[in-house]
């Protein structure tokens, strides 16, 4: 990768992102018929490239094809650092066909073009254009996703090659070429054995194909080839090509070849013959010289940028290597090459090498098989460069082979699971294969998110299943650990190895016109990044490092330029000197909080004692540099990240707007690794870098005297450079901590719990919800996450130049990522930067549910990083609080409230507050946004001590004081803390709020069966808004659920209100009475009446009275607002407008009840809730209560007792109800022992149900009918006479004392003359004294005593009933009988009248 700017000549590094997920590969395998004997032995070189869009177009920025090819497989890819595909990994395989080198891709406005040739054919893949494809960005197209088998074995883009042509030789080589123009026109050209070249031309419209062949350059070479033997014609095949290349000049194809001889030579593929033979020697210091070929092949690139186009030559000799570039040119028809410049590389294994318009790109094999990539400047005046032109780029080194166990506290297994699973460290493919050593089958099954995680459950299993067979009893527990830890390391051993494998280069690649670079390895492919001044000084070599270079960069001062650069020595001496054990100790105190200047003095000590070369060393170099304190400076003021300006380094308004060409700039999964990948490096150096500064100095101090350091100099380092040092040591671990961390992905459920926490504590701008892209397949780091999230479009938002600079912002959108990979890269380490005002990252460590990570980096910054310090707490709090420790978090919380005032976070984010908030207002509102948020968390006692803890500070008038108080209330209460809830409503300053309260706490109370405390508490002058709102309460709740009329009524009872009580019980009775159901409603409705009725006879009987609201009149809720009381038409005036009369206020109409009124109504529900229990069918309840309707019931149920009681209480008559027990008599029902058991006490002994009945009836009528009463008799005997049913003797008896006439007119009326006779015989008989007790008569017919009364009538009719049936024998002798009765009266009669008459006379 390039850069702008004097950057670009300190030197390159290699970045490798993150590629540790298992790829599913898409397999098709292309069968081209050939055989497997023939082209079995083919050997071609392994290579690997890649391809960058050229349209401009947001579908194709960003957006790479990348190559691998080994033998017969070829592994394409496409891949975006925007966003993500899915279906974009797809394997070829050529079943026995070996895949020639000279893959290329090619775009057109509509189509991708992917070329490769084998031994025996050639391929033309079209492919649709990205900009051409629909998708979205949630689920982007990759253009490999249609790739298919019959795409592939399309007749217009295949050709099997002619095997005829095998007498010139088998093809090694080959290059591809997709004519210019829109259409797909490609052109072959296969380099055979025998030193000719097949051309084969592949034509889009007409599809049509083309095979030609190119022979020896010369007619005279052929025949010289022909007939001068082998030994006399030098190399054997020297016309051979090695290695070819394709280009358009003068509109025409031609192919450049480098030939084994180390001759170029040019064809034109229109004319197919030779244009051009170069002897490449003649430009270099070897020109006339014979050397002899090296095991290597000759190679040729090229590089075209605009019109322009360079070719490089490499040639391999035993004796020398050398690169040589050339610039071709067509003039006159004629091929011309101007020699561009000639770098001599050194003898190592040439891997691949790339040519830019401004870099010569260079990757080799050194002899200790290591990687090396070197890379030259291509436009320099001089023919010839020496060797040390070649300039170096910084590769990723391999994890280390030992891995030190610095803490003994840690199992061996934990250190090195550690290891192997941290992110962007080994990748499934190669665990997989070192836990392949282990078991013959590894579970390939689990793919996905979980690859890695389930993958690292296996490995354990794996070695524990190594380890346990090893470990008896008799083994010692060192001896125990021993034995885990050679088996972890055996393990490490195998994945190292597999590890490098997998990192072995097969391809350098050159995309976007030199602006990127990369490496193709066997299963990752890297960048080439250019590197920052301390990279530079930490890797350059010393010999290198000069002023020039660094003058501006860290220092405007040419004396502490040179003295950082002087100061690079000593640096890299304490670097080289120091153990990786001391290392990774140092690393380890860093961890457990020690403080670094204490730990480096301790390793300088350790490293000085008794080393007398390394004293004397760094004693020489530290004497000599001039300046040493400015130089120190000068790094420390580099390392500063926030640029001395901790609380300049905040996002102000979220930056500036982002456009949209540059707003997903990096914003898939591998684009924001490489910047996580770019971060970890830029932590890593510069923790290094302050880890040997901070020894550095140590030495200085140490050795003050013999470093030639001065009092002063030493004094500054002691005082200021030391602890500053110390401060950025502890920064860049955090910083490498978190950018090394595998984040958690978080569930729904977690993102769902830190959405309410968001919304309770009201921030609607949070972090945005975390976005994990699906099938990932790795443990992501931290810092790659909140790129993915938030952090990457702040980043983008802080790199975007102000709008004043316009013309940078029109020139954005051209740049390639490489141009804003290190601005990125810095922007997002400043944004995760501890020393500095900004929290954006721990603020999305919170909400995107990194619980873990956010303790753990708290806990590395708390103890020295004094910014934010408060609002790490309350973060930290939070975090705790998501993973149950609320306790911890409530201390937290209220441990930050320090911070409230100082620190915008907290007073301003949480708390919600502005510049000009007071104080105490900021103290308050803050601890009402924690209130909430805990109670939002379901922690009511932690809420509780939050608001008792705040109403301590906060002063009596303080306006926010009765939302404390009712947060006090409310948790007391739901605590069920009754008393302290009591005792806090009291303090309520708002007496609407207390009223509320009050509410609440009645009616928990009430739900939670607490009423005797609700009873006991002395309310005050709260009473009369109890009473209130207890009656409210017992008229709108349902009665049948909620009764507050109880405890109403037993709130007025406890304060001695007998009266209210028995109003209220009252009012409970008439509801019950429409809303109470079944028998228990009635039973609720007779004991509120019996309730009431006991309050009333508590009080004096002048007072012992309610009074009973009545209904407004019908009247009154029909009469219209604007007509007359007397029913005319409305009043209008002289207008004719209506006159609205003024509506008059009524007194509501009451009436006053008395016990006897009460004592009534619950007469009537006793007497219901007894017939419930008879007739459970009986209606219990609706509508107001009826005396006749009750009684008509209680008939109906034969409670005839009941019903008599009744009539006689409502004064109703008695005639009905003994008529119906008549009549039950007449009809008794079968087995009413039910009936029998409940009206034991209306005299019902335990006989048949009839004799009951008439026992009933018996004792009924004596009761009720009193004296010479006799209408109940004349009603009984009416009902059984009419039914033809004879009276009971009883009653005939009982008839006779009380009314024998009426009885006789009965006897008449129905026809009964038998009877009529035989009682007016008894009659008169009575009357002549003969029995007149038996017919109720006082005295007989006598001078001296009263008239006797005498039934005229009912005898008249007896009498003429009697003439009709003369003819009749026995009624005949009735009448007989009778009138001579009636005879013997009137004897008597005149008898008696005389003795009247003589004794009134006397």
């Amino acid at each position: 990768m390039m850069t702008d700017g004097e950057n670009a000549t300190l030197g390159f590094r290699e970045v490798i992102p993150d590629q540790s997920a298992l790829i599913q590969w898409r397999n098709i395998t292309i069968d081209t018929g050939a055989a497997q004997s023939t082209l079995q032995d083919i050997k071609v070189p392994e290579y690997g490239g890649g391809y960058a869009y050229k349209s401009q177009s947001p579908a194709a920025r960003n957006r790479y094809i990348y190559w691998r090819v080994c033998h017969d497989i070829v592994e394409l890819w496409e891949e975006s650092l925007d966003y993500d595909f899915v279906h974009n990994h797809v394997q070829f395989r050529f079943a026995d066909t070996p895949v020639l080198e000279g893959l290329s891709v090619h775009e057109t406005h509509q189509f991708v073009f992917i070329l490769l040739a084998t031994v025996s054919s050639v391929h033309r893949i079209c492919l649709p254009h990205p900009q051409m494809m629909q998708g979205t960005k949630s689920k982007p197209y990759s253009i490999l996703s249609e790739l298919t088998f019959q795409t592939l074995k399309e007749y217009h883009n295949q050709h099997i090659l002619n095997s005829n042509l095998a007498g010139e030789g088998l093809p090694h080589t080959a290059a591809t070429h997709l004519m210019s123009g829109n259409g797909g026109d490609a052109v072959f050209i296969l380099g055979q054995t025998g030193g000719t070249l097949l051309v084969v031309k592949m034509y889009d419209r007409p599809f049509s194909i083309f095979t030609e062949t190119i022979k020896n350059a010369s007619f005279m070479n052929r025949l010289f080839t022909g007939f001068v033997p082998g030994m006399f014609r030098g190399i054997e095949g020297a016309e051979t090509v090695t290695s070819l290349i394709i280009h358009e000049l003068g509109g025409d194809a031609i192919a450049m070849g480098v030939c084994r001889d180390g001759k170029m030579r040019s064809w034109s593929c229109s004319k197919l013959q030779c244009i051009l033979v170069h002897d490449v020697l003649e430009n270099t210091a070897e020109a006339g010289r014979k050397l002899n070929p090296g095991a290597q092949r000759h190679q040729i690139r090229g590089c075209s940028e605009g019109d322009e186009f360079s070719i490089g030559i490499f040639l391999n000799f035993m004796e020398k290597q050398v690169i040589v570039i050339y610039q071709p040119s067509i003039h006159l028809g004629q091929l011309h090459l101007r020699h561009i410049k000639t770098v001599y590389p050194p003898q190592f294994d040439l891997v691949d090498f790339s040519l830019t318009s401004t870099y010569l790109w260079t990757l080799w094999t050194d002899s200790n098989n290591d990687t090396q990539l070197l890379y030259a400047s291509v436009r320099d005046n001089d023919n010839i460069k020496a060797s040390f032109d070649l300039f170096s780029v910084v590769l990723e080194q391999l994890p280390e082979k030992d891995i030190p166990l610095t803490d003994p506290y840690l199992d061996p297994k934990e250190v090195y699971l550690k290891e192997l699973f941290t992110p962007n460290r080994f990748s499934s493919h190669t665990l997989r294969k070192a836990l392949g050593i282990y078991r013959r089958n590894v579970d390939v099954s689990f793919t996905g998110e979980r690859d890695m995680w389930k993958l690292q459950e296996e490995v354990d299993s794996a070695l524990r299943e190594q380890i346990e067979p090893r470990i008896n009893s008799d083994l010692t527990e060192e001896e125990i650990a021993q034995i885990t830890l050679e088996a972890w390391a055996t393990f490490y051993s195998h994945t190292l190895q597999y590890h490098q494998v997998g990192h072995k280069p097969v391809g350098i690649m050159s995309l976007d016109s030199d602006q990127v670079i990369g490496i193709v390895r066997k299963q990752v492919v890297s960048w080439i990044r250019p590197m920052d001044a301390l990279e530079y000084l930490a890797h350059a070599p010393l010999d290198s490092l000069n002023v020039s270079n660094l003058n501006g960069v860290l220092s405007e001062d040419p004396v502490i330029s040179a003295a950082v650069v002087a100061l690079a020595r000593p640096l890299r001496t304490v670097r080289e000197m120091l153990p990786q054990e001391v290392a990774a100790a140092f690393i380890l105190d860093l961890h457990h909080l020690h403080s670094p200047d204490q730990v480096g003095a301790s390793i300088t000590t350790s490293l000085l004692t008794d080393n007398t070369s390394l004293v004397t060393s760094l004693c020489q170099q530290l004497a000599s540099v001039s300046g040493m304190v400015g130089g120190l400076r000068a790094y420390l003021d580099a390392l500063h990240l926030d640029m001395g300006m901790p609380d300049a380094l905040v996002l102000e308004n979220g930056g500036f707007p982002v456009p949209a060409s540059f707003s997903g700039a990096l914003g898939g999964c591998a684009g924001a690794s490489i910047i996580s990948a770019v971060v970890a490096q830029l932590a890593k150096i510069r923790l290094e870098f302050c880890r040997d500064l901070l020894l550095l100095q140590q030495v200085a101090v140490q050795l003050g005297h013999q470093c030639r350091i001065g009092s002063e100099a030493s004094s500054q380092l002691r005082s200021t450079l030391l602890p500053e040092t110390s401060l950025l040591t502890q920064a860049y671990f955090a910083l490498l901590h978190i950018s090394t961390t595998a984040a958690t992905i978080p569930n729904q459920a977690t993102l769902d719990i830190a959405k309410r926490q968001l919304a309770a504590l009201s921030l609607s701008d949070g972090p945005g919800i975390v976005h994990s892209p699906p099938g990932l397949g790795r443990p992501t780091a931290v810092l790659e996450l909140f790129f993915l999230n938030s952090g990457g479009d702040c980043a983008r938002s802080l790199v975007m130049p102000t709008p004043e600079q316009s013309d940078i912002c029109n020139d954005i959108p051209s740049k390639t990522w490489t141009k804003l990979l290190m601005p990125l890269s810095v922007t997002v380490a400043q944004l995760a930067w501890p020393i500095s005002r900004c929290l954006l990252l721990v603020e999305w460590l919170l909400w995107g549910g990194q619980h873990g990570t956010v303790q753990e980096y708290v806990r590395l910054l708390q103890p020295w990083c004094e910014w934010n310090s408060c609002s790490r707490k309350f973060i930290l709090g939070v975090a705790l609080l998501n993973q149950g420790e609320a306790k911890k978090a409530s201390r937290l919380f209220m441990a930050a409230l320090e911070g409230v005032i100082k620190e915008d976070f907290l007073g301003i984010k949480v708390a919600g507050g502005t510049a000009d908030t007071p104080a105490e207002q900021f103290r308050v509102m803050y601890c009402l946004r924690v209130i909430r948020l805990l109670e939002q968390s379901g922690q009511p006692e932690l809420a509780l001590q939050v608001a008792e803890q705040c109403v301590a500070v906060v002063s009596a008038d303080h306006p926010s004081l009765s939302a404390l108080y009712l947060v006090i209330f409310k948790h007391h209460l739901e605590l069920q803390h009754h008393d302290e809830a009591f005792s806090s409503l009291l303090a309520f300053p708002d007496p609407h709020c207390r009223r509320n309260c009050l509410r609440q706490l009645i009616i928990s109370l009430h739900d939670r069966k607490c009423l005797k405390t609700l009873i006991n508490y002395q309310y005050g002058s709260l009473e009369s808004d109890v009473v209130t709102i207890l009656e409210n309460r017992a008229r709108s709740a349902d009665i049948l659920v909620n009764n507050y009329y109880d405890l109403l009524f037993s709130f007025h009872i406890k304060k001695h209100n007998f009266k209210k009580g028995a109003c209220v019980m009252y009012e409970c009775a008439l509801r019950l009475n429409v809303e109470g159901l079944g028998e228990k409603g009635l039973r609720q409705q007779a004991k509120c009446y019996l309730a009431c009725l006991n309050c009333l006879r508590h009080i004096p009987p002048d007072q012992a009275w309610i009074v009973k609201p009545l209904p407004k009149a019908v009247d009154d809720c029909n009469e219209s607002i604007g007509s007359g009381s007397n029913g005319s038409g409305p009043k209008r005036n002289s207008d004719g407008v209506t006159v609205i009369s003024p509506l008059v206020r009524r007194r509501p109409q009451v009436k006053v009840l008395e016990l006897t009124h009460i004592d009534r109504e619950y007469e009537l529900v006793h007497a219901r809730l007894k017939m419930l229990k008879i007739q459970p069918e009986a209606q219990s309840s609706g509508g107001a209560l009826n005396a006749a309707d009750t009684i008509s019931l209680l008939t109906h149920g034969r409670l005839f007792r009941d019903a008599v009681r009744l009539t006689k209480l409502f004064e109703q008559p008695l005639v009905p109800i003994f008529q119906s027990l008549v009549y039950a008599c007449m009809h008794p029902q079968p087995s009413r022992s039910s009936i029998t058991s409940f009206q034991e006490g209306d005299g019902m002994h335990k006989e048949s149900e009839e004799n009951e009945l008439w026992n009933l009836l018996k004792e009924l009528v004596e009761e009720e009918e009193k004296g010479k009463q006799s209408f109940l008799h004349h009603a009984v005997s009416s009902v059984l006479l009419q039914h033809t049913i004879a009276l009971p003797t009883w009653l005939v008896n009982s008839y006779k004392l009380r009314n024998t006439g009426e009885l006789l007119q009965l006897y008449v009326m129905h026809g009964l003359l038998e009877e009529a006779v035989r009682l007016a015989c008894q009659y008169i008989d009575g009357v002549l004294g003969h029995g007149m007790d038996q017919v109720g008569l006082l005295n007989a017919l006598h001078a001296s005593e009263p008239p006797v009364w005498m039934p005229y009538t009912a005898l008249d009719k007896l009498l003429l009933e009697l003439r009709e049936v003369q003819q009749n024998n026995y009624y005949s002798k009735l009448s007989s009988d009778l009138n001579s009765r009636l005879h013997k009266y009137r004897s008597e009669l005149e008898r008696v009248s005389q003795d009247r008459l003589i004794f009134l006379k006397g």
